[in-house]
């Protein structure tokens, strides 16, 4: 107990209520000795008396100004209760008393005669309505009574017998040779009770005051009056009085000020600020505060704040120590029900209100740290009456809270201080103007923050703005609204119009089941597609599901079906519970299973049903027990009932009536956004197809803002839906093959693709649209080829355009597809003769090592397919002369020494050519040497040494040559294999394409087993980054390599360009593991194998 409030020592007077009436008594009642000794004793009075800045400074000016030999008027402002009195009592004991005002830190001149007068008091304030008498005198004007106090009565006597107010030199002769203080107190109140009868005396006061106000012009006469009145700066910096206290004509409050103001100044209110009222109210009503509990509380506090910075208002946060033990909406709080609340007297009334407030929390011990906002409590009947006093309309209001918040004591606390801090605006439904004076949500809960208390409950500030939020009118949780509270915008506060929704409640009974079930299963539909918050908005924009379509037929019983059957994937809703009442989690999912499987395997059929062809297309939402329908049919009713319900005979005029109409509106909605609320907690279960012919169920995941939504998102983390983002080649592949299908190996039809997938339950849901990307990603990979609208696609070149993949496309194999590329790619191949020039469009296959192979010459190789995967296409033009082109077949030659060779020669004339071409070699024979193009010869060679044969053709003064190399064969024992078999003796292997370099060198170092070093070099780049990595291995083994090669690539990231070669040397071979494998790596040109063959 340490921490809490009780720590504090409170004044023995506050738990005397006989005294609470007595707390702030008039300046007329100190004077005559009517008051209790706090009030009459002035070091008593200094000590129960927090002295704010404004206070030192009015008493020093008081002093300053009669040091000198002259006075002042000052006019003290304060609407609803300031500080005004309390001020004048100051005042008037610190210079009836300087000695004790002295060692209180007050600058106080001595020798001051202090008069007061009290407007209410006709003993402080006499006038002809109610005279004076002292002794044989009877005083009748305000005049005589201050000569009367100076003892001077002779001087101004037949004024006050006339009644007519002293002329300027009668009142210099009055106040000569003395230093006076004149405090005048309800001086408005005593004007306004004599304006009617006395009108002339009225007037005679209003030129005596301000006669009186003038005389420290020349005197030292300090006159200081009270006026009930706040005053306002207006735009050219002038003070204004902008209200006026309840009670007082605005006419005779406006004449006294500027009487007084002609030769004197205002001053604002004493007690202006909260942190005034704070110190207050700390030093009236405490003898003590405990230091240490203080400094453990604010640090517990402002930690608080501080981890929930997102929930409380960190600027009300800030005052903690300034109003410790108060809460700083403690203060706030009360000096807005003192300011709102015309018909209080002000800081009086507020020391009496949180008098009850210390009485009620240390009768009953409430867990506390800090005097909390709320503890002005309307449970509490003297503060009860208080407030309502003038605001009977409130009653209903404040019981309505204390009945609805019963045994829930943080509901109370919220509902009870949106009440105080706005019931005194007496708002409807709108908030109107005021909007921006009312407490938001932060204020609210940062009116409960206290760690002790939010501890003993167990909650954080996040848990209290859920209750707030259930609270008000507008909340979604019917069952925790309380009547009254209003909220919009953020803004909370309470109206006391008739509520209407208890009236339309008791018609809920009478609406029929068959009507409670047709709203709902409507209701049911609209979640399905349309979110949540757009259906609470009263929107109609529904968001479809990216897979599934919704079956717009809600399932009323297990026995209906789903009366589709078409390629297309859809949503089924059952509405009622399949086991409702059971209790046995077996049995529960025994009855799923039955009705899910007739539902997902099974349409109508006549009066019988049948197989589903696609087997693979409907998905099951449904409850299983449904645990809570009974809450949500009663919702229904109410929703039902009160949606017809007509307030025009309750609410006789118009602006009730809208109010009321408003009031429902606002409370169908909420039952309406409770029925969605609990429709999403009822259904539970999902049901799809699986494997072979079988049922899967799932619980619903929840999260998302459709039915549908959640519906769809369960089946993703089931992977029974596929993302098109997670559904590559590579997966659709595997997906076929362990059905038995192998869509590399022979031509396949996009629309008998889809079919599989709709009618095969071990398949996932796809989309069209990520079946025609995945084999997209498989015609990119080269895995596959496509075949659209005649056009095929395959390996990209320059102009191709996007890969074109619909229903109709044939799906070919890469051999395949490649032909039919290659055919297509030279039919488009031209000539084109312009004047002397002939302009060569063509394509040719471009190999990693900068080969170029015309492509319609491509096939004529072995290894085309190999190297058409490896190579780039490249579309040439050439522009040539006219003249001829020639042409060797083979460019290269190979035998043993002494072999006969035969290459043939072409001579192909380009554009308009027709003259005699000769032909010569530098070594062989050509068996025809001369012609005119087109013809060709055959250049006869005998092996005898590696070389370059230069065959020139001469035509027109001009000359073209071709070169052919040859090349001994020398008894080689090593060569390049296109396939390796169990026995190969690998002597050697380049790999060609360093893409995936890591995992290639991985994957050979443990398929061939025996010693192995490598060669190369490897570049790594990042050009995003700008940083390039070169390693070279001299000689390392495989392994030590790629440890060195994983942070590396680490480092360059996921975006890296690889290039550059490596070879893998093997001096001693023992075994090859799955050859089959490496042979998979050749013809893929990923690596070229060489081998021992003698």
């Amino acid at each position: 107990m340490a921490d809490l409030v009780y720590e504090n020592k409170v004044r023995e007077d506050v738990f005397n209520p006989s005294l609470d009436d007595q707390m702030a008594p008039e300046l007329s009642d100190v004077i005559v000795g009517n008051a209790p000794s706090i009030y009459l004793d002035s070091k008593e009075f200094f000590s129960v008396t927090y002295i704010t800045d404004s206070m030192r400074i009015l008493v020093n000016e008081i002093t300053n100004a009669l040091s000198q030999g002259k006075g002042t008027t000052i006019t003290i402002y304060s609407l609803f209760g300031g500080g005004k009195t309390h001020t004048l009592l100051l005042l008037y004991h610190a210079f009836s008393n300087p000695k004790i005002a002295k060692e209180f830190g007050l600058n106080v001149l001595e020798g001051v005669k202090v008069i007061g007068i009290g407007g209410k008091d006709s003993r402080t304030a006499p006038s002809p309505v109610d005279p004076l008498k002292d002794g044989n005198v009877e005083i009748k004007t305000l005049w005589g009574y201050i000569a009367n106090k100076l003892g001077k009565y002779d001087v101004i006597k037949k004024f006050d017998e006339d009644m007519i107010t002293p002329q300027k030199d009668d009142l210099e002769r009055l106040f000569k040779g003395e230093r006076v203080l004149i405090l005048v107190d309800e001086i408005a109140y005593y004007l306004l009770r004599l304006k009617g009868r006395y009108k002339e005396y009225y007037e005679q006061c209003l030129l005596f005051l301000e006669a009186l106000a003038s005389m420290g012009v020349n005197l030292p006469v300090v006159l200081v009056a009270t006026i009930p009145a706040k005053i306002e700066i207006s735009p050219n910096k002038q003070d204004i009085i902008g209200y006026i206290e309840a009670g007082y004509e605005s006419e005779v409050i406006e004449a006294l000020a500027k009487r007084l103001e002609r030769s004197g100044k205002a001053f604002r209110a004493p007690i202006e600020t909260s942190t005034d009222l704070a110190n207050v109210l700390i030093k009236r009503i405490f003898k003590e505060v405990n230091e240490a509990v203080k400094s453990n509380v604010v640090g517990k506090y402002q930690k608080l704040a501080d981890q929930y910075r997102d929930y409380v208002d960190v600027s009300i946060v800030q005052d903690i120590a300034r109003t410790y033990p108060f809460h700083p909406l403690y203060v706030e709080a009360l000096k807005r029900l003192l300011e709102g609340n015309m018909h209080l007297q002000g800081t009086r009334e507020g020391i009496k209100i949180t008098r009850y407030v210390i009485r009620d929390l240390w009768n009953y011990k409430l867990t506390r740290s800090l005097i909390l906002p709320s503890d002005i409590s309307i449970k509490d009947p003297q503060i009860h009456d208080l407030l309502l006093k003038n605001f009977k309309n409130y009653g209903t209001v404040a019981d309505t809270i204390i009945q609805r918040s019963k045994g829930l004591e943080i509901v109370f606390l919220l509902a009870n201080y949106i009440f105080i801090t706005t019931y005194y605006y007496q708002l409807g439904l709108d908030a109107g103007q005021l909007a921006s004076a009312l407490p938001d949500d932060k204020e609210i809960i940062t009116s409960v923050l206290d760690p002790e208390y939010l501890n003993s409950i167990g909650m954080l500030p996040s848990d209290v703005k859920e209750i707030l939020e259930s609270i008000s009118s507008n909340s979604k949780n019917v069952d925790m609204i309380i009547p009254y509270i209003m909220n919009d915008k953020g803004r909370y506060w309470v109206t006391y119009f008739l509520d209407p929704k208890t009236i339309c409640e008791k018609d809920a009974s009478k609406v029929p089941q068959a009507e409670v079930e047709e709203k709902l299963n409507n209701i049911m539909l609209e979640l399905a597609e349309t979110p949540i918050d757009v259906v609470q908005k009263k929107g109609k924009k529904t968001v479809s599901g990216f897979l599934l379509k919704l079956y717009r037929t809600i399932l009323r019983n297990k026995n209906e079906l789903v009366n589709v059957d078409e390629p297309s994937y859809y949503l089924a809703i059952l509405s009622k519970p399949v086991c409702q009442g059971c209790r046995d989690i077996n049995e529960v999912l025994k009855a799923s299973e039955e009705v899910a499987r007739k539902i997902l395997y099974y349409v109508p059929s006549g009066r019988t049903e049948s197989l589903r062809r696609y087997s693979n297309t409907i998905t099951l939402l449904f409850p299983s027990i449904g645990s809570n329908r009974d809450k949500i049919e009663d919702y229904t009713r109410r929703y039902i009932s009160c949606s017809k319900m007509d307030v025009t005979p309750y609410y006789s005029d118009k602006i009730s009536r809208e109010y009321a109409d408003k009031i429902l509106r606002e409370y169908v909605n909420s039952l309406e956004n409770a029925i969605y609320n609990q429709i999403f907690q009822y259904f539970d279960k999902v049901a799809y197809p699986t494997g072979n012919n079988e049922v899967r169920i799932v619980d619903l995941k929840g999260g998302e803002k459709t039915l549908l939504q959640q519906v769809e998102s369960t089946l993703i983390d089931e992977v029974k839906i596929v993302r098109e983002e997670n559904f590559d080649f590579e997966t659709l592949k595997r997906y076929l093959d362990n059905i038995g299908i192998n869509i590399t190996s022979k031509s396949f039809s996009v629309k008998d693709l889809r079919e599989v997938f709709y009618t095969n339950p071990s398949l996932p849901f796809v989309t069209d649209s990520a079946i025609y990307n995945a084999i997209r990603n498989g015609v990119e990979k080269l895995e596959v080829g496509v075949m659209t609208r005649g056009g095929v696609y395959y390996k990209k070149y320059e102009g191709m355009g996007e890969i074109l993949v619909d229903e109709a496309s044939i799906i070919l194999p890469a051999k395949d597809a490649a032909e039919k590329e290659i055919d297509e790619l030279v039919s488009q191949e031209k000539i084109i003769e312009e004047g002397d020039k002939v302009i060569k469009r063509y394509y040719v296959l471009e190999l990693p090592d900068g080969a170029r192979i015309p492509l319609k010459e491509l096939k004529k190789d072995e290894n085309w397919f190999v190297k058409f995967k490896i190579g780039e296409i490249r579309l040439v033009e050439e522009t040539l002369e006219v003249g001829i082109e020639l042409y060797a077949e083979p460019k290269e030659v190979e035998g043993l020494p002494g072999e006969v060779k035969e290459v043939k020669i072409a001579v192909k004339k380009v554009g308009n050519f027709n003259s005699k071409v000769y032909l010569s070699s530098n070594y062989g024979v050509l068996d025809v040497t001369e012609g005119v193009p087109d013809f060709q010869t055959t250049l006869r060679i005998t092996l005898n040494q590696d070389g370059i044969i230069i065959v020139n053709a001469k035509y027109d003064n001009k000359e073209k040559r071709v070169e052919v190399v040859t090349r001994l064969r020398r008894n080689e024992c090593e060569r390049i294999v296109d396939q390796l078999n169990k026995d190969s003796k690998i002597s050697e292997i380049d790999i060609i394409n360093v893409n995936d370099i890591r995992t290639v060198i991985t994957k050979l170092n443990s398929l061939i087993i025996g010693k192995k070093v490598l060669e190369g070099e490897i570049n790594v780049e990042d050009p995003n980054r700008k940083i390039f990595v070169s390693a070279k291995p001299l000689g390392s083994s495989i392994l030590d390599f790629v440890n060195f090669l994983n942070p590396l690539l680490s480092l360059i990231g996921l975006k890296s360009k690889v290039s550059g070669s490596l070879k893998i040397k093997v001096e001693e071979i023992k075994e090859i593991n799955k050859v089959e494998e490496i042979n998979d790596l050749i013809s893929k040109g990923i690596i070229k194998v060489r081998v021992k063959v003698c």
